[in-house]
């Protein structure tokens, strides 16, 4: 976690972040590659490397929801903090991408 810039906006981004990656992984995304994020959220199954209807799905309304709550946490604790909490969680997926080999 960072440095407890607020623990409770840091425990929900962090189970998104969870479930976001374990769908990636179901599905087989790249998420690295340019236009995936975007491929997703107009709803293009295409961009998967292996077909899993509901996984797709429930990916897209994680993501949908994952932007929802950015926009609740700027709102309630501030660009900055959230920024900071975004970033650390960004960073920490890509690790856990690296160390999987991905």
């Amino acid at each position: 976690m960072t440095d407890n810039l607020n623990p409770q906006w840091e425990r929900h981004f962090e189970g998104i972040a969870d479930e976001f990656l374990h769908l990636a992984i179901a599905c087989d995304l790249r998420l690295r590659d340019p236009g995936v994020i975007e491929r997703i959220l107009r709803n293009d199954a295409s961009v998967c490397g292996r077909k899993s209807e509901r996984s797709f799905h429930d990916m897209r309304n994680l993501l949908v929801a994952y932007y929802d709550s950015i926009g609740k946490a700027v709102d309630r604790i501030g660009p900055e903090e959230t920024k900071k909490i975004i970033d650390f969680m960004i960073e920490r997926n890509k690790k856990r991408m690296d160390a999987a080999g991905r």
